[in-house]
């Protein structure tokens, strides 16, 4: 191999491309720079003050807490995978088919079930181990780039800086659940830097450990499966041109990848994360391509961040109009193909420009492609947890261009000053969002304030109404439901949730009858709303009523003990002991705490 001649030579100036920031030419006798202290002491302020400002920013996520409603309760509070750390448990883990919502990340689960040993339920801990794992990432971004740019400091400084305070990266950092986020982002990292480094030295050690950091990213979240695509376009940037022989020794990855991809989709197709909203394929390929143009967007000017974005069509019944795609979706499918394009032509055009903006476009492409919504997972068209890896390659792109005008002299002050401008900019931007994750309440607002009585997101003031309700607020939770119930008139959840609050909090019994009744005619099954209307009807003295949804109820629950208690009682009431007798004996029997009775 090229790399192992160069091992035992003495450095050339072809060896060093771009070692110094002018136009890509090697000083006549470079040192290498792992003996240059001058050099090694730069890279490490910069790197430390990089960490450092990205700390600042995500500061205030150490305060945060637990999000009740939206998956950390299912990650954590009632997970029974994270509350031991029992060999038997974490074989557990490892061998559970099932996936948390639909996932399978054992490596992910592992995490936090050391933080749940440590911290139970205090969620300083979680959130502690977040932001180091994306200070570590933010470091391992820095090595990669300058790996890649051959040792150029601006360029690795300027895509670490801008990786470490973007706003994007918010709810992959300060939700507790995105753990498997910034967590195979640290292996994803590790793996390139190992491969990087088996390229430079030809020792088949970094392979190896390059394969293990793979195997681990993956098993933290399928999103990985990316990387042997990305360890392509790397190995075709360090040669400067495609060659057959950098194929086989990716081999191995795209085995793992296939293997574990294929094991994560059937997952998430049988927890029905995939296709509960099939769109047809013209729609999803326009999907796509908006997700595509929507992202790079957002990475750059990340403002009106969302925890929740709904698809661009209007609800009815709960479910999609979709007639006509809209044209904004046409027009960005056109944009992509051009961006794409553009990026194709641009690395294999041999010129170092446009070779760096065509790695970084593709960087971007082949690692947010799987999650661009052609196969719909969720009720979001688009989610800001994705662009947590895809935006290192657009971030390169900014620290290429940036170092580009650097050494011109008659642009160096402008181009610090628009960086630091820049920077600053999204490190307020971050220190706004990591306070919107704050709890359930800041985060659902922020979404309403972004979508105002639009019932597109009747998720999130379902899932703000429930907050409402464990914070004992029934007026507020009353507000949001009836907002919930516009979108869906069918929801009989909904509904019976809204008969309880006039019943048991507003004690309007009128009211609440009104609505346990749209619930049951919503669905006749629902034993909790023919339950309600038995107690209800109950209280009204309506005897006759009353017994007869406690026998529709029996028909549907046969050993229901409270059903048959009421039926015996209803009996009584209307002066048939006989026929009591049975039916409360029964109930007795079911539960003790109706016996005697």
């Amino acid at each position: 191999m090229k790399e192992k001649k160069q091992k035992n030579s003495k450095p050339q100036k072809a060896d060093r491309p771009g070692a110094t920031q002018n136009a890509g030419t090697a000083p006549k006798q470079p040192k290498p720079v792992s003996a240059d202290p001058g050099a090694l002491y730069a890279r490490t302020l910069v790197a430390a003050v990089i960490v450092v400002i990205t700390f600042f920013a995500f500061f205030p996520s150490l305060h945060n807490g637990l999000l009740k409603t939206w998956d950390d309760q299912a990650y954590v509070t009632n997970n029974d995978l994270v509350k031991s750390l029992s060999v038997a448990n974490i074989v557990k883990i490892f061998k559970e088919d099932k996936g948390q919502y639909a996932n399978y990340h054992p490596l992910t689960t592992l995490s936090l079930a050391v933080n749940y040993h440590f911290s139970k339920e205090e969620p300083f801990g979680y959130h502690f181990t977040n932001l180091l794992l994306h200070l570590l990432n933010t470091l391992l971004v820095f090595v990669f780039i300058y790996f890649l740019s051959k040792n150029n400091l601006v360029i690795a400084a300027v895509t670490a800086l801008l990786f470490g305070v973007s706003p994007v990266h918010v709810e992959s950092v300060a939700w507790i659940s995105e753990r498997k986020d910034v967590l195979y982002t640290l292996f994803f990292l590790a793996s390139l830097i190992s491969y990087q480094l088996f390229l430079k030295r030809a020792d088949w050690k970094w392979y190896a450990l390059s394969m293990l950091f793979f195997l681990c990213s993956i098993l933290s979240k399928a999103m990985a499966a990316s990387l042997p695509l990305v360890l392509l376009l790397v190995g075709f940037m360090e040669t400067g041109k495609w060659k057959w022989k950098m194929l086989p020794d990716k081999l191995p990855y795209f085995v793992v990848a296939l293997l574990l991809g294929l094991y994560a989709v059937r997952i998430q197709a049988q927890g029905n994360a995939i296709g509960g909203i099939m769109f047809p394929l013209l729609f999803r390929i326009l999907h796509a391509g908006y997700g595509f143009i929507a992202y790079i967007v957002k990475i750059f000017i990340p403002t009106g961040l969302s925890a929740f974005y709904p698809y661009p069509y209007p609800l009815v019944n709960a479910g999609w109009v979709i007639d006509t795609p809209l044209p904004v979706f046409y027009l960005t499918l056109i944009l992509t193909i051009a961006v794409l394009c553009f990026s194709v032509y641009g690395i294999f055009s041999g010129r170092r420009n446009l070779q760096a903006a065509g790695f970084g476009i593709l960087f971007y492409a082949l690692t947010i492609v799987l999650v661009l919504q052609f196969l719909p997972v969720g009720r979001a068209v688009m989610a800001d947890r994705y662009a947590y890896v895809p935006s290192i390659g657009l971030f390169f792109i900014a620290g290429y261009f940036a170092s580009l005008f650097n050494q011109k002299k008659n642009f160096r002050i402008p181009v610090i000053l628009v960086m630091a401008v820049y920077a600053l900019f999204l490190v307020f931007l971050t220190l706004k969002q990591t306070r919107v994750w704050e709890n359930d309440e800041t985060l659902w607002n922020n979404t309403i304030q972004l979508y105002p009585l639009d019932n597109r997101i009747a998720l999130v003031y379902g899932n703000r109404s429930q907050y409402y309700q464990m914070a004992g607020k029934p007026a507020q939770e009353l507000k949001d439901l009836l907002v919930v119930v516009q979108s869906n008139p069918k929801d009989d959840v909904c509904l019976e949730k809204i008969g309880k609050i006039y019943g048991a909090d507003l004690h309007d019994q009128e009211s609440a009858n009104t609505w346990f009744a749209k619930a049951y005619e919503a669905n006749p099954q629902n034993i909790e709303v023919i339950k309600d209307l038995v107690i209800v009807y109950g209280m009204k003295g309506d005897f006759n009523k009353s017994l007869e949804f406690s026998l529709k109820g029996l028909e549907i629950e046969k050993n229901d003990a409270f059903l048959l208690y009421n039926t015996g009682i209803t009996y009584r009431n209307l002066g048939k002991p006989d026929l009591a007798k049975d039916y409360i004996r029964k109930a007795g029997e079911i539960d003790p705490k109706f016996a005697g009775k």
